[in-house]
């Protein structure tokens, strides 16, 4: 082009910017699975089934003791609806678990 250095300069910059912007991009677009050759996702995933292993053993502790900590009587339980009640709750707890 020409000897202006002022134009060398951003076109060095302009360089430099695509090359991050390429970097980044492939960064951006790779999968989970494919980063560093998926050992990171392999760890994350083990940690997540372990996770949840312990929130459903937590969730059948904690829905038992609310089934009898609300019951005064099994003769509250035995109506359909206050049995339904903690079927829905539970059902929402295990959905928001996994």
């Amino acid at each position: 082009m020409s000897d202006n250095w002022i134009v060398a300069n951003l076109e060095n910059a302009f360089s430099t910017w695509n090359d991050k912007m390429t970097e980044i991009w492939s960064l951006i677009t790779t999968s989970p699975q494919n980063f560093k050759g998926g050992a990171i996702w392999g760890v994350i995933s083990g940690i997540n089934g372990g996770l949840q292993a312990i929130g459903l053993g937590l969730l059948v502790l904690f829905f038992a003791m609310s089934i009898f900590k609300s019951t005064a009587s099994f003769r509250d339980f035995q109506r359909p609806e206050y049995a339904l009640k903690h079927f829905i709750r539970f059902c929402a707890a295990k959905v928001a678990i996994t």
